[in-house]
């Protein structure tokens, strides 16, 4: 009770303006968000902690907030729509992991959950009944200051206009600055220990091209750092990409509308609300709402 207490105090200023009416919180969840095999391979254990997440479950949908190391959240969120889900599996084989299959084809792995919010998540699974999917079909993103679903690869709300990180930028700044797509997706640990990789990389490749320009048999010398200042610059790239995927917003401070922009169109996500469920979280909710 203390930690869903705690969860929901600390993103009641997101939950207010985005529950739907009817709406009821089921359930809070620590997790950590869905990565790929190399982005773990590439950044290593610390990816556990970079990729945190809370997971908010409701009787219409899962909400998703990438949050920072501590769990405390950042201006980021998307949603799973119970009708978007094809299978809800819990496993807790290789550690306690949530599998979710989407009707559009893709799956998405959610880890690392506590063990006793996982078997709260056990008692949940035959909620998640299969609805008319929306015309999504997966996990997607939501504007933090208007809640309007973001559109893929397009960083800017169709409804407020508020200005995302862009994969642009991202690009650019990774190539011309040592560690620049960290700081551009503000991961500032990251992009220090970059930028001195990258750095000792180019002092290196430096060195080398002087002495190369001397005795002409060292030109291979030259070739190998510059492969692995090359290699080390892409890995920045593919990093920032998947960084910027999460939306974050070009504004630090930007304030959160109170209100829905436009009704959801799919009458088939209003469920006729039942009288015990679970009303003791949605009376937490309310506590902590400011």
């Amino acid at each position: 009770m203390k930690d869903q207490v705690k969860i929901l105090t600390q993103f009641a200023s997101f939950l207010k303006p985005l529950l739907e009416p009817g709406e009821e919180i089921l359930l809070g969840v620590r997790a950590t968000s869905p990565m790929s095999f190399l982005e773990q391979w590439t950044t290593g254990w610390v990816i556990y902690y970079l990729k945190r997440c809370i997971l908010i479950f409701t009787n219409k949908r899962v909400l998703h907030f990438p949050t920072k190391y501590n769990f405390t959240p950042k201006h980021s969120l998307s949603q799973i729509r119970h009708g978007d889900i094809e299978e809800f599996k819990l496993s807790a084989l290789l550690g306690r992991v949530l599998k979710i299959e989407y009707k559009s084809g893709k799956g998405e792995k959610f880890y690392y959950i506590k063990s006793r919010e996982f078997k709260k998540l056990k008692t949940l699974e035959p909620l998640f009944i299969k609805n008319q999917p929306s015309h999504i079909g997966e996990r997607h993103f939501l504007c933090p200051r208007c809640t309007t679903p973001l559109r893929k690869d397009i960083f800017s709300c169709p409804n407020c206009h508020l200005e995302f990180k862009n994969m642009r930028d991202a690009i650019r700044t990774s190539i011309l600055f040592p560690g620049g797509g960290y700081f551009y997706t503000r991961h500032p640990v990251l992009g220090i220990m970059d930028a001195i990789t990258e750095g000792f990389l180019i002092l290196l490749l430096i060195s080398n091209v002087v002495v190369a320009l001397e005795r002409i048999e060292l030109w291979g010398s030259v070739l190998i750092v510059a492969i692995f200042l090359f290699l080390e610059k892409l890995i920045t790239i593919y990093h920032a990409k998947h960084y910027i995927n999460e939306y974050i917003p070009a504004d630090k401070n930007i304030s959160v509308v109170s209100f829905s922009p436009t009704p959801a169109p799919s009458s088939p996500y209003q469920q006729p609300q039942k009288q015990g469920q679970r009303r003791w979280l949605k009376t937490g909710v309310n506590d902590a709402r400011p």
